[in-house]
């Protein structure tokens, strides 16, 4: 039987050796199609309105009408700020902390690429980001599915015109900034569930996200 991740080993994974590396493509998410993984806001994210997953139920009963999302949302600062070749995301919003992926390359504050060593996702919501500075930043996302398909999995990338709420569902790590450190408005679930998978330990691999524009 699997057993989820807990919050003292994402703040210290055990990666071993040699594993595979697997590069991940970089896809504009201004001008390809990431309806399969998550939404552009354009608007005001603080009126942005995240989707949340109803309740499940058990039996043959249905929930009541506007029941089962009533914890509603929580938001706060996303930081994503590197130490010791290690890119540490911290999220205000559900007080979490986790180390998000290794540096490769280039030097520790400012690497060509990351490799990553897990990703999760919110069974109960979607999760916003958005830079109020306009910080170009990258997320690496899978489709929603019970196992994450490794071949399917991309990084979107955003200028920092615009935010990206990915769907309830969809496998994700944090926010990778593409120059160095920074921080971002988060929403995200209340209820907070999380799924996590640990690419090295399930499938002996790494994935290699490129800290860079798809079009350099």
């Amino acid at each position: 039987m699997q057993i989820g991740i807990s919050d003292y080993e994402l703040m210290n994974p055990e990666v071993a050796d040699g594993l595979e590396i697997i590069d991940i493509p970089v896809v504009d998410g201004r001008s390809e199609d990431i309806s399969e993984f998550a939404l552009i806001v354009e608007s005001d994210p603080e009126e942005f309105q995240v989707p949340i997953v109803p309740w499940p139920v058990s039996g043959r009963r249905p929930l009541d009408p506007e029941t089962g999302i009533c914890a509603g949302t929580t938001e706060g600062w996303f930081s994503s700020e590197w130490s010791e070749g290690r890119l540490v995301g911290r999220n205000e919003a559900v007080a979490g902390e986790y180390v998000i992926g290794f540096a490769v390359e280039g030097n520790e504050s400012l690497p060509k690429a990351v490799d990553l060593w897990h990703m999760n996702h919110h069974p109960d919501g979607g999760q916003l980001f958005y830079s109020t500075e306009q910080t170009p930043f990258i997320i690496p996302v899978i489709p929603e599915g019970e196992e994450p398909e490794i071949d399917k999995a991309k990084a979107i990338y955003c200028d920092g015109t615009f935010g990206i709420c990915l769907l309830p569902g969809v496998w994700h790590e944090g926010v990778f900034p593409i120059n160095g450190n920074a921080r971002f408005f988060t929403r995200q679930g209340r209820v907070h569930s999380r799924i996590s998978v640990d690419f090295g330990k399930e499938f002996g691999c790494l994935l290699r996200v490129p800290l860079k524009k798809p079009f350099d």
